[in-house]
């Protein structure tokens, strides 16, 4: 299938393309860790880097096919291959350190760094190099790590999270089973599931049983938690297991009960799973909630969850995720760390001093998302200095463009019948439907409106199905097929329409949504906890930007009825700017993805506003 989107989804992919991933210095900053032990003085994470940094490449080469790209991801490729030694290692540890710390999860990284290039490598011969050289890594790996004389119990080969970071290696490990069925690889998988993925608790048979809620676990680690299912999902493909294809399915199940927020992604403390549905409007805040590693793994998962099960919770939890806190964490207006912000905790100490010294690039995405009043930028998560403190990068930075790439991936399926469109995109899907090839322009204002025109080009007429999402937050749809109409369709579902097309038949969508207030719940532990609210525009999050000189007033709710109407002038880049009424006081609102861009004070912002008795 190709795709050529217009709009914010494809303008944040090549703004990320063209300014992190064409960068050639940061991608031999990050191949370069491994002609060394970085990572050894500290059982650091530095590589992590290259893969994370790979897998979104690939990922959004996938939707660009620019040539400049694949020569940068090649040339990078082929400066890793020169490291792997004799024994197939591929590490930023010395084998006196190696599987300690961050070692598996770096290698885990490696992995997949390898096979999503393999995905895409257009050469035979690099293409059998990279697949021997992930299955040296692996081999090493195995030789290593397991049960028997002389080898590591792989949750004990770390000593955070009770090993739950180098448990995840599952998802690689049955990813390049798949390409190279060597028993071995199975057998590995076989011995990670078996040992329950944390030191001293089974994570997966808990998930399987249902009786607790992630953030209950001994482990609340967010973004290794989900990774950990990542891998068990594919696990449960590939052995045909139900049991495991449950678990997997009733994990992220309670995610969405119990962790989900209102911009999307998770975790209110930090990385942290922590009841974020509940905790999300917390007294307690320090400005490190939200990490966008977190949000894109989450996207990750909820998306992979919805390809087995259809249910359409997960995919718009997919949408809600990347419309808000994925896009609101990409850095689109050049924006730097400032020296306005300070942390006490050791590990962000001199976060700001090194990234600003070297006057360097600005980093491309921002690792944590304010919910409350504050700011972006605020810290560079899972940071890292490199090269003698010259250089830096981080987790985040890292793992952004696999979750913009994810997008235009998750809009649009083909399936046994025909087509699924599930998010609205403006442009051009062109794919096979059976023997013929078909092409479907999409325009639309989504997701600020909710009108949407699909017209199609088919080589020849064609009898297949369309399936066309009708969001759960819509209060009413209509479809229109040239001139035969459906009224009130219903929402939250899927709307199947199957017959013989030809070119030039249209589809007209036509979605009804209007403002909606969400209430924060208040925190149990905390009698004096005040209250707070939201306002939602279909897909949407809406914030208040002290740009526009409304943010950190309380709101008087009054009789609850919210009105908006569009702002005849907006100061500020955005995808939509409202006059919102709400208790008889009228104040502007963005879109959250638009909301405190400039990462300082100017630009504060806020989704969940406080709340406050009528004046007077």
């Amino acid at each position: 299938m190709e795709r050529n989107y217009r709009g914010i989804a494809d303008g944040i992919i090549r703004l990320v393309e063209r300014e992190q991933l064409k960068d050639r210095k940061l991608w031999k900053l990050a191949d370069g860790q491994f002609a060394g032990t970085p990572d050894d003085a500290d059982h650091g994470w530095r590589g992590e880097y290259w893969g994370k940094l790979m897998r979104g490449a690939c990922m959004t080469w996938e939707y660009t096919k620019d040539e400049e790209l694949y020569g940068i991801l090649q040339e990078s490729v082929l400066r890793l291959l020169e490291t792997q030694d004799q024994e197939g290692r591929i590490s930023t540890y010395s084998k006196e350190e190696e599987f300690t710390g961050w070692d598996i999860w770096c290698r885990k990284y490696v992995l997949l760094g390898l096979i999503h290039f393999y995905g895409i490598c257009k050469e035979e011969e690099l293409r059998e190099q990279v697949l021997q050289a992930a299955g040296k890594q692996l081999d090493y790996v195995i030789a290593h790590i397991g049960e028997g004389k002389g080898k590591k119990k792989i949750t004990l080969a770390s000593d955070a999270w009770l090993g739950i970071n180098s448990s995840s290696v599952l998802e690689p490990v049955v990813r390049l089973y798949q390409l190279k069925p060597e028993r071995r690889y199975l057998e590995f998988a076989d011995y990670i599931v078996e040992n329950g993925g944390a030191e001293g608790f089974d994570i997966f048979l808990a998930a399987y049983e249902d009786r607790l809620y992630p953030f209950q676990y001994p482990v609340v680690k967010a973004y290794e938690l989900m990774s950990c299912f990542e891998g068990l999902l594919l696990y449960a493909e590939v052995r045909e297991s139900e049991k495991w294809r449950q678990a997997a399915v009733r994990f992220a199940d309670r995610l969405l009960e119990s962790e989900a927020v209102i911009v999307g992604g998770s975790g209110c403390h930090h990385e942290l799973f922590n009841h974020s549905a509940l905790m999300q409007t917390g007294t307690e805040y320090d400005g490190l909630m939200l990490e966008t590693c977190v949000t894109v793994t989450w996207m990750k998962l909820m998306y992979r969850v919805y390809g087995i099960t259809g249910d359409m919770r997960f995919l718009e939890e997919v949408e809600r995720s990347a419309l808000n806190a994925l896009y609101g964490a990409v850095n689109t207006e050049n924006s730097v760390c400032g020296p306005e912000t300070t942390f006490d905790e050791p590990s962000y100490r001199g976060v700001y001093n090194c990234a600003m010294a070297e006057g360097g690039r600005a980093q491309m995405f921002d690792s944590y998302s304010p919910l409350r009043s504050g700011i972006r930028g605020r810290a560079v998560g899972g940071f890292k200095s490199m090269k003698e403190g010259k250089e830096f990068c981080g987790c985040c930075i890292a793992i952004g463009a696999a979750g913009t790439a994810l997008v235009p991936q998750a809009a649009v399926r083909d399936t046994k019948k025909g087509i699924e469109i599930g998010i609205y995109l403006p442009g051009v899907i062109r794919t096979a439907v059976g023997d013929t090839e078909a092409e479907f322009s999409l325009e639309t204002d989504y997701p600020v409106g909710g009108e949407i025109a699909v017209s199609m080009k088919l080589q020849r007429e064609k009898e297949f199905e369309i399936a066309l999402r009708i969001p759960s937050f819509a209060e009413s749809g209509r479809i229109a097929v040239n001139r035969e109409a459906w009224e009130n369709v219903r929402t939250g579902t899927f709307f199947r329409i199957s017959r013989v097309w030809k070119t030039g038949d249209h589809i007209r969508i036509s979605l009804c949504w209007g403002p909606r207030l969400a209430y924060g719940a208040e925190n149990p532990e905390d009698a004096g906890s005040e209250r707070h609210v939201a306002v939602l525009y279909g897909p949407l999050a809406l914030a208040r930007d002290r740009r526009l000189g409304s943010e950190g007033l309380p709101v008087v709710l009054g009789d609850g009825q919210v009105s908006v109407r569009k702002a005849d002038k907006v100061s500020v880049p955005c995808q939509c700017c409202f006059e919102v009424s709400l208790g008889g006081e009228t104040f502007p609102m963005v879109d959250y993805a638009s909301a405190g861009k400039t990462w300082r004070r100017d630009s504060e912002t806020e989704v969940w506003m406080r709340t406050a008795e009528r004046h007077g």
